[in-house]
């Protein structure tokens, strides 16, 4: 995974692999367990939404490239009937309309 912080992102799985936390007599400082894993449950919130965003504009530029193929598709095949024309008629035939 690149570098996040730039999204507000500051862990990363190795970093929350390597946390150490202090030892009390019984375990854990449940205080600082705590802390830390709200930190976690806003980084990961945070990824999700920054995901979701990214979800989104990648289904926009995805609708965007399929209007921009039809329409590459389009002016290509007036191209090859204009360069048929061409070769039947020896000129671009502005009168011919296609039969409907």
């Amino acid at each position: 995974m690149g570098n996040l912080t730039q999204y507000g992102i500051h862990l990363d799985a190795q970093s929350i692999h390597d946390k150490q936390f202090e030892k009390k007599m019984r375990g854990y400082d449940s205080q600082e367990v705590d802390e830390y894993l709200d930190e976690i449950i806003k980084d990961y919130t945070r990824m999700q939404e920054i995901i979701a965003r990214f979800e989104a504009d990648l289904a926009d530029i995805h609708v965007e490239l399929l209007k921009n193929k039809e329409s590459y598709d389009q002016f290509m095949m007036k191209r090859r009937l204009e360069d048929l024309e061409i070769k039947v008629f020896g000129e671009r035939r502005e009168h011919l309309r296609p039969r409907l």
